[in-house]
């Protein structure tokens, strides 16, 4: 079976946002990149995605940006397909603002990012052992949720 590779995020401001951007195998040799925003109710939102390649034929480096009303329907400004070498490495990372206030980074890799370092060492006696991470099977798996009123922003303003 096919790996899916999916990020999704989704953030809370005047109503909640929803922000996707998806990378998934395609045909073998494509990779599908895919940016939708959808809310219940209508937000003036910003882009800018760039997308990263890079392996033994070089690097390259593209972006597109846009703007858009989201709303209940899905609005998807992006649904490119890229080539896909066996050593390329692509980096997709989505800077956006909702309703002229700037959101986190959304930032996708494929492959999925593998260790770079040696494989941790056993815990010290007496330290609890951290669990294994899993890999999500459904989107609903990958949702991440940010409330204003219990995470304020890093700078401390009033949301």
């Amino acid at each position: 079976m096919m790996s899916v590779v999916t990020l999704a995020g989704v953030l809370l401001a005047a109503g909640p946002v929803t922000a996707r951007l998806e990378l998934t195998p395609d045909q073998g040799d494509r990779l599908a990149l895919r940016l939708c925003f959808s809310s219940p109710q209508a937000h003036h939102l910003r882009y800018r995605l760039e997308v990263r390649s890079s392996g033994k034929a070089g690097t390259s480096r593209s972006s597109q940006s846009g703007e858009l009303t989201s709303g209940p329907t899905p609005h998807c400004p992006l649904n490119n397909r890229l080539a896909l070498n066996p050593d390329t490495q692509i980096q997709a990372t989505l800077e956006w603002s909702l309703d002229g206030q700037p959101q986190p980074p959304i930032q996708q890799r494929y492959p999925t990012a593998q260790p770079t370092g040696p494989t941790p060492a056993e815990p010290a006696p007496g330290e609890p052992a951290l669990p294994g991470i899993g890999v999500p099977e459904a989107d609903e798996e990958l949702m991440a949720r940010t409330d204003p009123d219990t995470c304020p922003p890093p700078d401390g303003r009033p949301v």
